[in-house]
């Protein structure tokens, strides 16, 4: 009799052939993350930010799990701040829910601030230097 579920289920999916991501201009075509309220974050715990980002974002906690590559199990796990939640699964997450909660928890934990940067400016700031090369090379 064969298994009906895979090993590989809760495993990232393949990158091969995948694009680098280190320029990313796509983000500037996504809404900004929804900030949380600063007196709420102080006192928040970091599975409270999660939830609280889940609330806000409209799906079920199923769908944010296929989204962020993990298996439904794994995913009452990472809610609850039991499982491992490495940096690029949280901020795979942070991108599913449109939530800077969890970061916004982190940062209030080391004594700093969260300050967003402004998509449009970073986007003048790369056409300025593109037009730069541009005159150069003409």
């Amino acid at each position: 009799m064969a298994s009906t579920l895979s090993a590989t289920e809760w495993k990232l999916q393949a990158s091969g052939g995948n694009h680098s991501q280190v320029a990313m201009p796509f983000l500037s075509a996504v809404a900004l993350p929804e900030p949380m309220p600063a007196h709420v974050v102080s006192r928040a715990t970091f599975s409270g930010c999660l939830n609280d980002a889940v609330r806000h974002s409209g799906k079920e906690d199923q769908e944010i799990a296929d989204e962020i590559h993990i298996s439904s199990g794994y995913m009452s796990r990472f809610m609850r701040g039991v499982a491992e939640q490495w940096a690029k699964r949280l901020v795979r997450f942070m991108r599913s829910t449109n939530s800077l909660a969890p970061l916004q928890w982190l940062a209030d934990q080391m004594g700093c601030d969260l300050v967003q940067r402004d998509s449009r400016a970073a986007e003048v700031a790369a056409l300025k230097q593109r037009l730069v090369e541009l005159e150069r090379a003409a």
